[in-house]
């Protein structure tokens, strides 16, 4: 009896002594790794700044002091006179002079100036609105109707009015479909949307697609969300799935992450943080943000994994000038040509400014920050919670009889379309995935050729067919 209680105070010891071990121990391992990835995090950043910074800026001196020299020896050669050679130089420093001056004025006038004729606002909250936009005189209207689902994005949500003569809701509206249009009233400095949580949104989605589906004379419409739109938007069906059926009949996304692991160029940067860097990194934005997660932030680190830094810089802008003299001759608005509106407009949408104008909100950012790092359970659940309730897709298939549509660029470098591999055995027959090989990510909006029939880099299947299609099969 004696030694049974020895052994079993020995036991007892034993375990009080694991016990003390381990919570150090597993902190000093903890600590180890993260000290690795602090290393790899390093290493990549030194990697990445160089192919996405200083080696592009030295070609881009190489190229303009190139330029020069042929310049130079073209006139020694007599193969152009004093007064051209003049001329050309004079234009060529004065385009390099004004080009960055040109992406603030015009493209910040350019960028999100689509209107269309009869476009009429529905509904508005606090942070977003409902836009009518009818279809193109002269087209036959279609029963059903675009639910566009937009919000928080990076560098904003106007890219979808990119131009008048660019733009995605045009590629509807000419197939005789109105578009519902749920859009940021504003950028920040016009509206303070700190406050627009992934929550607000599902119920800004239901109660302004309850709205557009009373306008619509009851007929349902094909939900729409592109790139970080497209969570989001099967977020809302996941959480208020019977309102979806009742107003819906099929559910499409544009190049978005579904699983964000999949997404090596966006996804490896996180990856590489230590958790309780990232955790520090959302209380920062909150403290001194205001409740968004800073525009130069997230701008600096889609670009370290994109390789884009440098195309945001002045010498960036000072050898697109140098390289395009014609931007010596411009003006005024009016003396652009398309490319040069294209141009300018592109090249401000991707601007720091513009990316400070339309900073995301934390919790939005904290959705999207876990589809890159946890992405979505093989069960189908959602790295998200709506009202205590953890979202996930088996929603969808299990309280829906919603179609789900994948469309995808072949050429997109941020959002490949394995992406959405890991969800299509779990959705099954309701999963159509669509690749377009010659698309890019933003090709949609800026290619309106490509939605035409015929053209060499047509769209095949159409998106616009396919969604027809299932509101046809839907009874609409």
């Amino acid at each position: 009896m004696t030694e049974t209680k020895s052994d079993s105070q020995k036991a007892s010891a034993l375990t009080v002594a694991a016990d003390l071990i381990a919570a150090p121990t597993e902190a000093s391992f903890g600590n180890a790794r993260d000290t690795i990835k602090l290393m790899r995090l390093a290493s990549y950043a030194t990697y990445q700044t160089l192919e996405g910074s200083v080696f592009p800026a030295i070609d881009a001196v190489l190229g303009m002091q190139e330029t020069w020299s042929g310049s130079v020896l073209s006139l020694l050669r007599g193969e152009k006179k004093l007064k051209e050679f003049a001329r050309d130089n004079v234009d060529r420093v004065k385009a390099a002079a004004t080009f960055g001056r040109m992406v603030k004025k015009y493209g910040r006038q350019l960028y999100g100036s689509a209107r269309f004729d009869g476009e009429v606002v529905l509904e508005q909250d606090a942070f977003l609105k409902l836009s009518y936009l009818p279809p193109k005189e002269g087209v036959p209207r279609q029963r059903t109707a675009v639910f566009h689902a937009g919000g928080g994005l990076p560098y904003g949500d106007r890219i979808f009015r990119f131009l008048p003569e660019a733009n995605l809701f045009d590629r509807f509206l000419e197939r005789g479909i109105p578009v519902y249009a749920v859009e940021l009233r504003g950028d920040r400095k016009e509206v303070n949307y700190a406050g627009l949580t992934l929550e607000h949104l599902i119920d800004a989605f239901d109660a302004m697609s309850k709205i557009a589906f009373e306008h619509n004379d009851r007929r349902k419409m094909i939900l729409e969300g592109y790139c970080g739109h497209g969570m989001q938007t099967l977020a809302f069906v996941a959480a208020k799935p019977r309102e979806a059926e009742e107003r819906l009949c099929a559910a499409t996304t544009f190049v978005s992450p579904y699983d964000g692991r999949e997404c090596q160029t966006l996804a490896e940067l996180p990856s590489l943080m230590p958790e309780a860097w990232t955790e520090l990194s959302f209380v920062m934005a909150k403290l001194i943000g205001r409740g968004y997660v800073p525009g130069d932030g997230m701008r600096m680190s889609l670009d370290l994994g994109l390789r884009t830094t440098f195309h945001k810089t002045p010498l960036a802008h000072v050898a697109a000038g140098w390289n395009q003299t014609a931007y010596a001759k411009v003006k005024k608005l009016e003396d652009l040509n398309k490319r040069q509106r294209r141009d300018l407009t592109g090249a401000y949408w991707i601007s720091p400014e513009s990316a400070r104008r339309f900073a995301l909100p934390l919790d939005l950012v904290r959705f999207a920050s876990r589809l890159f790092t946890e992405g979505i359970a093989s069960n189908g659940d959602l790295p998200a919670v709506y009202r205590g309730r953890t979202l996930s897709l088996r929603t969808i298939l299990e309280e829906t009889t919603l179609p789900i549509f994948g469309f995808f660029g072949g050429r997109d470098a941020m959002i490949p379309d394995r992406t959405a591999y890991g969800v299509m055995p779990l959705l099954g027959k309701r999963y159509r995935h669509v690749v377009h090989p010659h698309a890019g990510h933003i090709s949609y909006i800026l290619s309106p050729k490509s939605w035409r029939p015929n053209q060499p880099f047509s769209l095949d299947p159409n998106p616009i067919d396919l969604m027809l299609e299932a509101a046809q099969q839907a009874g609409v």
